[in-house]
Protein backbone atom coordinates (compact mmCIF):
# COMPACT_ATOMS: atom_id res chain seq x y z
CA UNK A 1 0.00 0.00 0.00
CA UNK A 2 1.32 3.33 -0.84
CA UNK A 3 2.12 5.82 1.28
CA UNK A 4 0.73 9.73 1.09
CA UNK A 5 4.44 10.60 0.70
CA UNK A 6 4.79 7.93 -2.00
CA UNK A 7 1.75 9.13 -3.63
CA UNK A 8 2.66 12.76 -3.22
CA UNK A 9 5.88 12.22 -5.06
CA UNK A 10 4.01 10.14 -7.99
CA UNK A 11 1.56 12.98 -8.24
CA UNK A 12 4.37 15.47 -8.18
CA UNK A 13 6.45 13.16 -11.22
CA UNK A 14 3.40 13.12 -12.84
CA UNK A 15 3.05 16.59 -13.31
CA UNK A 16 6.53 17.65 -13.94
CA UNK A 17 6.45 14.61 -16.96
CA UNK A 18 3.26 16.21 -18.28
CA UNK A 19 4.72 19.62 -18.34
CA UNK A 20 7.75 17.96 -20.13
CA UNK A 21 6.07 16.38 -22.62
CA UNK A 22 3.82 19.60 -23.07
CA UNK A 23 7.05 22.15 -23.22
CA UNK A 24 8.62 19.71 -25.81
CA UNK A 25 5.80 19.18 -28.29
CA UNK A 26 5.33 23.42 -28.46
CA UNK A 27 7.78 23.94 -31.14
CA UNK A 28 9.64 22.34 -33.85
CA UNK A 29 13.36 22.78 -33.38
CA UNK A 30 15.16 24.08 -36.01
CA UNK A 31 19.05 23.57 -34.72
CA UNK A 32 20.55 20.34 -33.47
CA UNK A 33 23.21 20.78 -30.94
CA UNK A 34 24.91 18.31 -28.78
CA UNK A 35 25.66 19.22 -24.63
CA UNK A 36 28.03 17.50 -22.28
CA UNK A 37 28.15 18.06 -18.84
CA UNK A 38 31.45 17.39 -17.13
CA UNK A 39 30.07 14.13 -15.45
CA UNK A 40 27.08 12.26 -15.14
CA UNK A 41 23.78 13.45 -14.29
CA UNK A 42 23.52 15.24 -11.11
CA UNK A 43 22.11 18.53 -9.76
CA UNK A 44 25.13 20.40 -10.85
CA UNK A 45 23.90 20.55 -14.05
CA UNK A 46 20.43 21.49 -13.06
CA UNK A 47 19.62 24.61 -14.75
CA UNK A 48 20.86 22.79 -18.71
CA UNK A 49 18.37 20.28 -17.53
CA UNK A 50 15.33 22.55 -16.27
CA UNK A 51 16.06 24.13 -19.73
CA UNK A 52 15.60 21.03 -21.55
CA UNK A 53 12.81 19.94 -19.28
CA UNK A 54 11.06 22.83 -19.60
CA UNK A 55 11.08 23.64 -23.33
CA UNK A 56 13.61 26.44 -22.98
CA UNK A 57 15.32 25.01 -25.75
CA UNK A 58 12.92 24.61 -28.23
CA UNK A 59 11.67 27.99 -27.41
CA UNK A 60 14.96 29.31 -29.02
CA UNK A 61 14.61 27.54 -31.81
CA UNK A 62 17.32 24.43 -30.50
CA UNK A 63 16.57 20.26 -30.42
CA UNK A 64 19.49 19.90 -27.45
CA UNK A 65 20.92 16.66 -27.34
CA UNK A 66 22.10 15.93 -23.54
CA UNK A 67 24.29 13.36 -23.90
CA UNK A 68 27.21 12.92 -20.46
CA UNK A 69 30.32 11.78 -20.71
CA UNK A 70 31.56 8.33 -20.77
CA UNK A 71 35.18 6.75 -19.38
CA UNK A 72 35.68 6.16 -22.82
CA UNK A 73 34.40 9.41 -24.40
CA UNK A 74 35.14 12.96 -22.18
CA UNK A 75 33.26 15.91 -22.51
CA UNK A 76 36.46 17.35 -23.82
CA UNK A 77 36.96 14.66 -26.27
CA UNK A 78 33.57 14.98 -27.66
CA UNK A 79 34.06 18.76 -28.12
CA UNK A 80 37.02 17.97 -30.06
CA UNK A 81 35.63 15.40 -32.26
CA UNK A 82 32.41 17.86 -32.82
CA UNK A 83 30.42 15.18 -31.23
CA UNK A 84 29.37 18.16 -28.52
CA UNK A 85 28.66 21.47 -29.47
CA UNK A 86 28.84 22.82 -26.07
CA UNK A 87 30.25 21.60 -23.09
CA UNK A 88 31.06 22.52 -19.70
CA UNK A 89 34.40 22.79 -18.10
CA UNK A 90 35.88 24.50 -15.30
CA UNK A 91 37.76 27.55 -15.81
CA UNK A 92 41.25 25.57 -14.61
CA UNK A 93 41.54 22.88 -17.01
CA UNK A 94 39.97 25.52 -19.88
CA UNK A 95 42.59 27.80 -19.46
CA UNK A 96 45.23 24.95 -19.54
CA UNK A 97 43.67 23.57 -22.81
CA UNK A 98 43.84 27.21 -24.26
CA UNK A 99 47.64 27.22 -22.87
CA UNK A 100 48.29 24.00 -24.73
CA UNK A 101 46.41 25.54 -28.24
CA UNK A 102 43.04 25.01 -27.85
CA UNK A 103 40.44 27.65 -29.10
CA UNK A 104 38.08 27.55 -26.89
CA UNK A 105 35.53 30.49 -26.03
CA UNK A 106 34.06 31.12 -22.76
CA UNK A 107 30.21 32.04 -23.50
CA UNK A 108 28.72 31.39 -20.29
CA UNK A 109 30.44 31.27 -16.71
CA UNK A 110 27.49 30.36 -13.87
CA UNK A 111 29.70 28.90 -11.16
CA UNK A 112 31.39 32.27 -9.85
CA UNK A 113 32.52 31.03 -6.68
CA UNK A 114 34.33 27.74 -5.79
CA UNK A 115 33.16 24.96 -4.71
CA UNK A 116 37.20 23.34 -3.97
CA UNK A 117 38.20 22.92 -0.13
CA UNK A 118 40.30 20.21 1.41
CA UNK A 119 39.24 17.63 3.90
CA UNK A 120 42.44 17.08 6.41
CA UNK A 121 42.27 14.61 9.80
CA UNK A 122 44.06 17.05 11.43
CA UNK A 123 43.13 20.69 11.82
CA UNK A 124 44.28 23.01 9.05
CA UNK A 125 45.02 26.38 10.11
CA UNK A 126 45.99 27.43 6.57
CA UNK A 127 47.13 25.80 2.84
CA UNK A 128 50.26 25.91 4.13
CA UNK A 129 49.48 23.42 6.70
CA UNK A 130 49.53 20.96 4.01
CA UNK A 131 53.67 20.99 4.14
CA UNK A 132 54.98 17.55 4.48
CA UNK A 133 51.63 15.58 3.96
CA UNK A 134 49.91 13.36 1.88
CA UNK A 135 46.93 14.72 -0.14
CA UNK A 136 44.43 13.01 -2.58
CA UNK A 137 43.40 14.58 -5.84
CA UNK A 138 41.40 14.96 -8.23
CA UNK A 139 43.22 12.61 -11.45
CA UNK A 140 42.40 16.25 -13.75
CA UNK A 141 40.71 19.42 -13.84
CA UNK A 142 40.45 21.78 -10.67
CA UNK A 143 42.79 19.88 -8.70
CA UNK A 144 45.65 22.02 -10.82
CA UNK A 145 45.31 25.02 -8.90
CA UNK A 146 45.72 23.95 -5.46
CA UNK A 147 49.11 22.35 -6.80
CA UNK A 148 49.89 25.08 -8.61
CA UNK A 149 49.40 27.22 -5.26
CA UNK A 150 51.51 24.23 -3.40
CA UNK A 151 54.23 24.96 -5.92
CA UNK A 152 53.96 28.55 -5.67
CA UNK A 153 54.78 28.36 -1.82
CA UNK A 154 57.38 25.78 -1.87
CA UNK A 155 55.19 23.08 0.03
CA UNK A 156 56.74 19.60 0.17
CA UNK A 157 53.04 17.88 -0.87
CA UNK A 158 52.72 14.37 -2.15
CA UNK A 159 49.48 14.36 -4.42
CA UNK A 160 48.03 11.28 -4.61
CA UNK A 161 45.73 10.79 -7.77
CA UNK A 162 42.28 9.08 -6.22
CA UNK A 163 40.04 6.61 -7.64
CA UNK A 164 37.69 5.81 -4.97
CA UNK A 165 37.65 8.90 -2.69
CA UNK A 166 35.92 8.13 0.53
CA UNK A 167 37.86 4.83 1.04
CA UNK A 168 41.40 6.59 0.59
CA UNK A 169 40.46 8.91 3.12
CA UNK A 170 38.72 6.86 5.52
CA UNK A 171 41.34 4.17 5.79
CA UNK A 172 43.82 6.29 6.39
CA UNK A 173 46.17 6.20 3.27
CA UNK A 174 46.54 9.77 2.94
CA UNK A 175 46.57 12.60 5.70
CA UNK A 176 44.12 14.66 3.34
CA UNK A 177 41.97 15.03 0.51
CA UNK A 178 40.54 17.54 -2.10
CA UNK A 179 36.80 17.81 -2.50
CA UNK A 180 34.19 19.84 -3.64
CA UNK A 181 31.50 21.34 -1.29
CA UNK A 182 28.51 20.15 -3.23
CA UNK A 183 30.11 16.84 -3.67
CA UNK A 184 32.87 14.85 -1.96
CA UNK A 185 32.23 16.45 1.32
CA UNK A 186 28.98 14.74 1.60
CA UNK A 187 30.23 11.51 0.55
CA UNK A 188 32.50 11.71 3.87
CA UNK A 189 30.07 12.68 6.09
CA UNK A 190 27.55 9.80 5.01
CA UNK A 191 30.82 7.76 5.52
CA UNK A 192 30.72 8.25 9.28
CA UNK A 193 33.39 10.84 9.48
CA UNK A 194 32.38 13.51 11.83
CA UNK A 195 34.65 16.36 10.77
CA UNK A 196 35.41 19.73 12.72
CA UNK A 197 35.08 23.14 11.33
CA UNK A 198 39.04 23.24 11.90
CA UNK A 199 39.12 20.05 9.56
CA UNK A 200 37.99 22.06 6.74
CA UNK A 201 39.44 24.52 4.47
CA UNK A 202 37.55 26.11 2.02
CA UNK A 203 39.84 27.92 -1.09
CA UNK A 204 37.38 30.36 -1.60
CA UNK A 205 38.62 31.57 2.74
CA UNK A 206 42.29 31.65 2.10
CA UNK A 207 41.94 34.11 -0.67
CA UNK A 208 41.78 31.81 -3.66
CA UNK A 209 38.20 31.92 -4.35
CA UNK A 210 38.23 31.19 -8.23
CA UNK A 211 35.44 31.01 -10.90
CA UNK A 212 35.02 27.16 -11.67
CA UNK A 213 31.73 26.11 -14.32
CA UNK A 214 31.53 27.46 -17.46
CA UNK A 215 29.67 26.92 -20.76
CA UNK A 216 32.38 26.14 -23.74
CA UNK A 217 32.55 26.08 -27.59
CA UNK A 218 35.28 25.89 -30.34
CA UNK A 219 35.91 29.45 -31.73
CA UNK A 220 35.72 27.86 -35.08
CA UNK A 221 31.41 27.16 -33.77
CA UNK A 222 31.31 30.19 -32.47
CA UNK A 223 32.35 31.86 -35.55
CA UNK A 224 29.90 30.16 -37.56
CA UNK A 225 26.78 29.37 -35.20
CA UNK A 226 26.68 32.43 -33.40
CA UNK A 227 23.01 33.04 -33.08
CA UNK A 228 22.84 29.38 -31.80
CA UNK A 229 25.39 30.07 -29.36
CA UNK A 230 23.68 32.94 -28.10
CA UNK A 231 20.09 31.37 -28.36
CA UNK A 232 21.74 28.30 -26.38
CA UNK A 233 23.29 30.91 -23.77
CA UNK A 234 20.21 32.77 -23.16
CA UNK A 235 17.63 29.58 -22.80
CA UNK A 236 20.42 27.64 -20.25
CA UNK A 237 20.23 31.27 -18.09
CA UNK A 238 16.44 31.10 -18.08
CA UNK A 239 17.19 27.59 -16.95
CA UNK A 240 19.11 28.19 -14.19
CA UNK A 241 16.76 31.01 -12.78
CA UNK A 242 13.80 28.67 -13.20
CA UNK A 243 16.07 26.32 -10.61
CA UNK A 244 17.07 29.39 -8.05
CA UNK A 245 13.20 30.19 -8.27
CA UNK A 246 12.00 26.79 -7.88
CA UNK A 247 14.57 24.57 -6.13
CA UNK A 248 12.10 21.99 -5.01
CA UNK A 249 10.33 21.49 -8.62
CA UNK A 250 13.91 21.68 -10.35
CA UNK A 251 15.21 18.99 -8.27
CA UNK A 252 12.37 16.90 -9.02
CA UNK A 253 13.46 17.55 -12.96
CA UNK A 254 17.14 16.41 -12.09
CA UNK A 255 15.96 13.00 -10.06
CA UNK A 256 13.97 11.74 -13.42
CA UNK A 257 17.09 12.88 -15.90
CA UNK A 258 19.06 10.29 -13.61
CA UNK A 259 16.57 7.98 -13.89
CA UNK A 260 16.42 7.80 -17.46
CA UNK A 261 20.50 8.08 -17.48
CA UNK A 262 20.69 5.13 -15.03
CA UNK A 263 22.46 6.94 -12.59
CA UNK A 264 22.60 6.08 -8.78
CA UNK A 265 21.82 8.21 -5.97
CA UNK A 266 19.20 9.44 -3.80
CA UNK A 267 17.15 12.89 -3.07
CA UNK A 268 19.01 14.19 0.23
CA UNK A 269 22.68 13.72 -1.17
CA UNK A 270 21.05 15.94 -4.90
CA UNK A 271 19.27 18.24 -2.49
CA UNK A 272 22.96 18.89 -0.66
CA UNK A 273 24.30 19.12 -3.97
CA UNK A 274 21.87 21.73 -5.32
CA UNK A 275 21.81 24.09 -2.08
CA UNK A 276 25.76 24.23 -2.69
CA UNK A 277 25.74 25.06 -6.42
CA UNK A 278 22.84 27.16 -6.17
CA UNK A 279 25.39 29.33 -3.57
CA UNK A 280 28.36 29.61 -6.49
CA UNK A 281 25.80 30.74 -8.79
CA UNK A 282 26.51 34.53 -7.07
CA UNK A 283 29.22 36.74 -7.01
CA UNK A 284 30.89 36.99 -3.43
CA UNK A 285 30.85 40.76 -4.33
CA UNK A 286 27.73 41.98 -5.50
CA UNK A 287 25.77 39.28 -4.43
CA UNK A 288 23.83 38.79 -7.55
CA UNK A 289 24.26 35.88 -10.61
CA UNK A 290 25.78 37.78 -13.69
CA UNK A 291 26.81 34.50 -15.91
CA UNK A 292 29.44 36.16 -17.12
CA UNK A 293 33.41 35.50 -15.99
CA UNK A 294 34.62 37.85 -13.62
CA UNK A 295 38.25 40.20 -14.88
CA UNK A 296 39.12 39.79 -11.26
CA UNK A 297 38.50 36.08 -10.68
CA UNK A 298 40.15 35.27 -13.79
CA UNK A 299 43.15 37.16 -13.51
CA UNK A 300 43.41 35.63 -9.91
CA UNK A 301 43.51 31.97 -11.58
CA UNK A 302 45.84 33.43 -14.34
CA UNK A 303 48.32 34.77 -11.43
CA UNK A 304 48.37 31.09 -9.68
CA UNK A 305 48.45 29.03 -12.25
CA UNK A 306 51.41 30.90 -14.17
CA UNK A 307 53.46 31.15 -11.04
CA UNK A 308 52.80 27.46 -10.09
CA UNK A 309 54.08 26.63 -13.79
CA UNK A 310 50.70 24.93 -15.29
CA UNK A 311 50.85 28.11 -17.75
CA UNK A 312 53.63 28.67 -19.76
CA UNK A 313 52.34 32.18 -20.09
CA UNK A 314 49.18 34.17 -18.83
CA UNK A 315 46.05 34.17 -21.16
CA UNK A 316 44.25 37.07 -22.13
CA UNK A 317 40.64 37.68 -20.86
CA UNK A 318 39.99 38.28 -24.56
CA UNK A 319 41.38 35.04 -25.71
CA UNK A 320 39.19 33.08 -22.99
CA UNK A 321 35.92 34.90 -23.89
CA UNK A 322 36.60 36.23 -27.67
CA UNK A 323 36.68 34.71 -30.88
Amino acid sequence: MQTNYQMCMGKRYLTLILLMSMALGTVWAQKQVVYTPTWTAQAQFAGFYVADAMGFYKEAGLDVVIKHPTASSSGINRLKKGESQFVTLQLVPAMEMIDDGDQLVNVMQYFQQSGLMVVSHEPLKSFESLNGKHVGRFRVGISLLPMALGRKLNLDIEWIPFASHTNLYVSGAIDATLAMNYNELYQLKMAGQRLKKDQLLYMRDVGYNVPEDGLYVTKDYYKAHRAEVDQFVKATIKGWEWVAAHPKEALDIVMLYMRQTGTHSNLSAQQWMLDECLKLLVHPKTGKRSYQLDPEGFDLTNQILCEGGVLKKPITYKQMTQP
